[in-house]
């Protein structure tokens, strides 16, 4: 399955409540609104996704990278506003022409089934499906009307009154070639320009789903937002440690020279984002406390780490550490913490951050107090790694069955 995600707007109306991102990277515990529409594409196998990326375009690129969760990520950059149509045209080239294409917004969220869209397209042979969602009021968004067919005949523009029926959903499914025979700008408006103007050339079928709609676009329903999407879309994780996992533990490494990755350790993690798993770092530093290296020094190395990964196609979405120990050699941080593990201090704040389902989570640990910490969060599965074996055996236990 491929797709364009339409994410080049300001969304001036949102910046009183989310400034200095674009729209579709306002923060839902944690990730970006956009991570929940990959992790709700990957469920329905999406493989290939165009971003389409205007306004502060450097935010999501350097957030997404190539590869998200194992789907391909290709970019059409907007240099000037092209409007949703001119947007879909720029991303055209990049997509399997020979594929039909799912466009959706990324400031918007539908919970639909793709899967019974795409064969609803199919079967009726249209070069466009538009996802259409009921609505009690439709005034803010103007209605769809349809006919027993499932036709899409005309558009009823907004209006101060309300008014109950069809709105647009902002999905659509379509043929790759379906601008070929219109002379269109360079600029222009997919749903006023190409829609509304060829609507009885188009005849567009409308696929209904009744299921939950937001659309972040106004503050009030991006709070909305943030409480309703964790519940439908809950995310797992695989949290590894540090030391003696992702690297070879000399003994409180603090240096980029004295960094050597683990054999296998980017394969384990491409794998598990191929599974949908956040990849999540949670590593006691007692080094900090002890005076051995500083806690920027930890920081500086941890930039460099994540840097590392995201070159690989890897998204690292946070690293918890813990800076505090009994022995400290500063009282800032001599302290007996609830983080520093076998305490599950870092397992349980990661669980409520990035709204994870522990039971589904994976913790790999090089010693028993990242398993003992692993049970006190009620991880639903930890193991212990020994740098000297492969990360083949994790892979074979910890992914047997898919």
């Amino acid at each position: 399955m491929q797709a364009i995600i339409l994410a080049g707007g300001f969304g001036t109306r949102l910046q009183s409540v989310v400034k200095d991102v674009p729209k579709p990277m306002a923060p839902i515990n944690c990730l970006p609104f956009l991570a929940y529409i990959f992790t709700y594409l990957k469920k329905y196998n999406a493989t290939d996704v165009i971003l389409s990326v205007g306004y502060l375009n450097e935010k999501i690129v350097e957030y997404f990278g190539d590869s998200y969760l194992g789907i391909s990520i290709k970019y059409a950059f907007e240099t000037e506003p092209l409007g949703t149509g001119g947007a879909i045209l720029n991303s055209l080239k990049l997509v399997d022409s020979k594929k039909p294409l799912i466009v959706l917004n990324g400031d918007t969220f539908l919970e639909i089934d793709y899967k019974k869209l795409l064969d609803f397209h199919n079967s009726s042979k249209s070069k466009l499906t538009m996802v259409l969602r009921s609505l009690e009021d439709c005034s803010r968004y103007g209605s769809v009307i349809i006919n027993e067919d499932s036709v899409v005949t005309d558009f009823v523009e907004k209006s101060v009154l309300s008014s109950s029926g069809f709105i647009n959903g902002g999905i659509y499914v379509l043929s790759p070639e379906i601008f070929s025979q219109y002379n269109l700008p360079k600029k222009f408006s997919f749903e006023q320009d190409f829609l509304c103007k060829y609507i009885s050339k188009i005849s567009p079928f409308g696929f209904i789903s009744n299921d939950y709609f937001i659309d972040i676009g106004i503050p009030e329903d991006y709070r909305k937002a943030i409480i309703d999407l964790p519940k439908i879309i809950k995310n797992k994780a695989l949290f590894l440690d540090r030391d003696g996992v992702i690297n070879i533990d000399y003994g409180h490494v603090h240096k980029i020279a004295d960094f050597h990755f683990i054999e296998g350790i980017f394969e384990l993690c491409i794998r598990a984002q191929e599974k949908c798993y956040l990849i999540i770092i949670v590593t006691n530093q007692a080094g900090i406390a002890k005076g051995y290296y500083s806690e920027e020094q930890f920081l500086d190395l941890t930039e460099w780490m994540e840097k590392e990964f995201r070159e690989r196609g890897i998204t690292i979405a946070k690293t918890y550490y813990c800076p505090y120990h009994v022995e400290s050699v500063t009282e800032k941080y001599r302290k007996d913490s609830f983080d520093r593990k076998p305490n599950p201090g870092m397992l349980m704040k990661a669980i409520d951050d990035f709204n994870l389902d522990s039971n589904e989570s994976i913790l790999i640990g090089d010693k028993e107090s990242d398993i003992e910490a692993a049970k006190s969060a009620k991880i639903g599965n930890s193991v212990i790694f020994d740098h000297k074996d492969s990360f083949l055996l994790s892979l074979s236990y910890l992914f047997k069955g898919f």
